[in-house]
């Protein structure tokens, strides 16, 4: 697999992971990965620099079917 191909790959795994990881979004994903780096390759070198430690920074985002119930960073007091 060529680089391009490569980076495209690991920004859509990025964008399927920060939206919750949806079924069936793979060639959504797929293009805009393709249109973001497109965009970031016409940028000044500076610019893409930010933009790689970005990618890097993606959390992991819990799906809301495993999501703990309640308000976030509140414990829940259910039984």
């Amino acid at each position: 697999m060529d680089d391009r191909k490569e980076r495209i790959r690991q920004r859509a795994y990025a964008i399927w992971e920060s939206e919750g990881r949806p079924e069936g979004e793979d060639r959504r994903h797929w293009e805009r990965a393709e249109r973001e780096l497109a965009e970031r390759d016409q940028r000044p070198a500076s610019d893409a620099t930010n933009d790689r430690r970005e990618e890097s920074e993606v959390g992991t985002v819990v799906a809301p079917s495993t999501a703990p119930r309640g308000k976030a960073g509140q414990p829940n007091n259910e039984p």
